[in-house]
């Protein structure tokens, strides 16, 4: 009984399994094109069992199973029940076919919804068994293809329609209608007659045509307004040169990722690049060459990252929202490949990182554009953390307290020189052969009212960027005429300091030398009493200014110091081109202090000997250092051997001794 069932059923519905195989075959050209035989078939053969005639077979077991149980035939009730004895197995075949193809979103819906809505038309307007068959197959194959340009698109393309579960429920609401339409559910199930002509058949075939037509016309509009407004912004949003998204994009976008990954409970970050050495590329090489590292640079992210969105702000700038899991090891990997790419200089791919545990206090659903606009920043502030060392780097709490000091550093400037915040602190630098104190090195230190004493780190760099130290370098010397103003009243002896001129100052668009002047004027300080200090660093860019510094400071009595030397690359250069009155030779060679450093620093001392230049070594800590200084012939030394930095009133009170 059971076989002849199963013939029957069959050969009523053969119709439904020749769509099943077209069905099948369809997926395997949308889906599965270029995989493996094997894949093939295995796919071929689960999409066939999850078509249409499979929940037709389940839906006609479902319902004689309850009409035995009760008596409904002729009721309403008989309408209802033959409804959900259909739709429910299609909408489980609905979800085993996307498990099928792999693709989440309305992907399989649309598909499924496509072969289902023609096999209900043939149902409706066909007359026999065979026109049901050659329709149901002819208007599968010519639908898809009318859509073909449609599925393809949500199927490659990040289109919102793939997250929009509205699009989903609208193919959906389709197949309820055209389902439940008259009485197609009974002649699905009860499988009808092939002659059907009275009225009620001829009006449920209208109205099916109409809905299916509906469906097609509706589909089209929604996927034509939705794709050309994508492609719209696509040409607005992606950059021309590597693809990657636009910082509107990101932060727009970003927001709804941050509302899908909080149901997901997925820790996301957002992170902020550049490329060191970059520039190296484009001057040696040409602009097509830098174009293509910053193509193959946004390639390595987006295939590391294919789940995240990655942007581009700027030149070598490339910042993104992905997820935080593993983004250490990934950004590991991208660094690799860039570094690879290098042709000349090393190329360095520096990376900031910023978890969005900072929006933690916030709803993620009410996460817009304005809220992840400052974690780019805060990602882009631990850029400035990184180092070739280390080349990642990600935002923290001592990081956001530096950031927090930073700008209140360059709010209260003004502030900080009018309510002598900034204070003069002293560091003796001692004569060796007659081991006395015979100047200072003047440092200036900022006593914040409300973050204490700040390290120099914390307001020299943020102002020198700013350009705005000549404020704190000028303060220095006012200082200084105001302390010998008190050495003077307390009949002590004045001895002279050095103080540091930023490159900055030379930069910042004031006349330095004419500010020096007019304090130097103010106080009636003697200029023997006055000694610029510039880093050799500073000198290693505009030569020209830098001789122009030179030539003016010594034109007007002072003299010049270099600070740091021996920290470059182009010390003996340096001593060619610009004439010194005293070099300091770099602590760090007092920190490491092994044979190759005293080597150096008995070359470098010797050498300014015969150059008629006196030296200073910075970092002195230990009588080995000084006894060795005092072998070679430098001429003084300055360290924590004889003291740290004072402040003035250790001075005025003759509380400074050294050791």
């Amino acid at each position: 009984m059971l076989i002849q069932w199963i013939q029957t059923f069959l050969l009523r519905n053969y119709s439904d399994i020749i769509q099943g195989l077209v069905f099948a075959l369809i997926t395997i050209i949308l889906f599965f094109k270029k995989a493996s035989r094997k894949t093939q078939v295995i796919k071929f053969i689960l999409s066939f069992f999850v078509a249409f005639q499979t929940a037709e077979f389940i839906s006609y077991i479902l319902y004689q199973q309850l009409t035995s149980l009760f008596s409904l035939t002729g009721t309403l009730y008989d309408f209802l029940v033959a409804t959900v004895c259909l739709l429910l197995p299609i909408f489980l075949m609905i979800d085993l076919y996307r498990k099928v193809i792999g693709i989440q979103g309305p992907v399989g819906t649309f598909i499924y919804t496509l072969f289902f809505n023609t096999n209900c038309l043939a149902m409706l307007i066909a007359m026999t068994t065979m026109q049901r068959m050659l329709i149901t197959v002819v208007l599968s194959l010519l639908l898809v293809f009318f859509f073909r340009e449609e599925i393809q698109y949500i199927v490659e393309e990040k289109s919102m329609l793939r997250m929009d579960r509205r699009f989903q429920w609208t193919a959906m609401t389709f197949m309820i209608l055209i389902g439940a339409e008259a009485e197609l559910p009974r002649i699905v199930i009860n499988g009808g007659v092939d002659d059907v002509t009275n009225q009620l058949a001829y009006a449920v075939a209208i109205v099916g045509s109409l809905l299916v037509l509906m469906f097609i016309i509706f589909m089209k509009f929604n996927f034509f307004a939705i794709m050309k407004y994508e492609n719209y912004i696509r040409n607005h949003d992606d950059d021309r040169i590597t693809n990657a998204k636009s910082l509107a994009y990101l932060l727009e976008n970003g927001a709804i990722m941050v509302k899908n990954a909080s149901v997901k409970h997925q820790e996301l970050a957002i992170f902020y690049s550049n490329i060191d050495h970059f520039r190296d590329i484009n001057i040696l090489h040409g602009y097509d060459a830098g174009n293509n590292i910053l193509k193959k640079t946004a390639d390595y992210m987006i295939a590391e990252f294919p789940e995240g969105i990655i942007g581009r702000t700027s030149g070598t700038h490339f910042t993104g929202i992905v997820p935080l899991a593993g983004a250490m090891q990934k950004f590991a990997s991208i660094s690799r490949k860039i570094e690879e790419l290098s042709i000349d200089e090393s190329l360095i791919l520096q990376i900031g990182v910023c978890p969005l545990k900072y929006l933690e206090t916030m709803d993620h659903h009410q996460v817009d554009y304005n809220n992840l606009a400052p974690i780019v920043d805060l990602a882009a502030t631990a850029l400035r953390y990184t180092s070739p060392k280390s080349p990642v780097k990600f935002y923290d709490e001592a990081m956001r307290k530096n950031e927090e000091i930073r700008l209140h550093v360059l709010a209260h400037i003004d502030q900080a020189v009018k309510e002598n915040w900034l204070q003069n602190y002293y560091q003796p630098l001692v004569d060796i052969k007659q081991h006395k104190i015979v100047s200072y090195e003047a440092l200036s230190r900022w006593i914040d009212p409300v973050y204490g004493f700040l390290t120099p780190d914390q307001f020299i760099i943020p102002l020198e960027n700013a350009r705005m130290i000549y404020k704190v370098d000028l303060q220095v010397l006012h200082h200084y005429g105001q302390f010998l103003s008190k050495m003077h009243n307390l009949h002590q002896e004045a001895l002279p300091i050095s103080f540091n001129i930023s490159r900055t100052d030379l930069e910042s668009g004031i006349d330095i030398y004419t500010e020096i002047q007019q304090i130097i004027n103010t106080y009636h300080i003697p200029k023997s009493l006055i000694h610029v200090e510039i880093t050799e660093t500073a000198i290693n860019g505009d030569s020209k200014l830098m001789k122009q510094a030179l030539q003016q400071f010594h034109a007007m009595g002072l003299e010049v110091w270099m600070d740091d030397f021996g920290s470059g690359y182009s010390s003996l250069n340096v001593l060619k081109d610009y004439h010194f009155d005293v070099i300091k030779i770099d602590m760090e060679f007092m920190r490491k202090f092994d044979d190759r450093s005293k080597t150096i620093v008995r070359s470098i001392c010797e050498m300014a000997q015969s150059l008629h230049i006196r030296t200073v070594a910075e970092g002195v800590e230990t009588k080995e250092h000084y006894d060795f200084l005092k072998e070679v012939g430098c001429t003084y030394a300055q360290g924590y051997l004889f003291s740290k930095p004072v402040p003035e009133n250790v001075i005025l009170n003759n509380q400074l001794e050294i050791k």
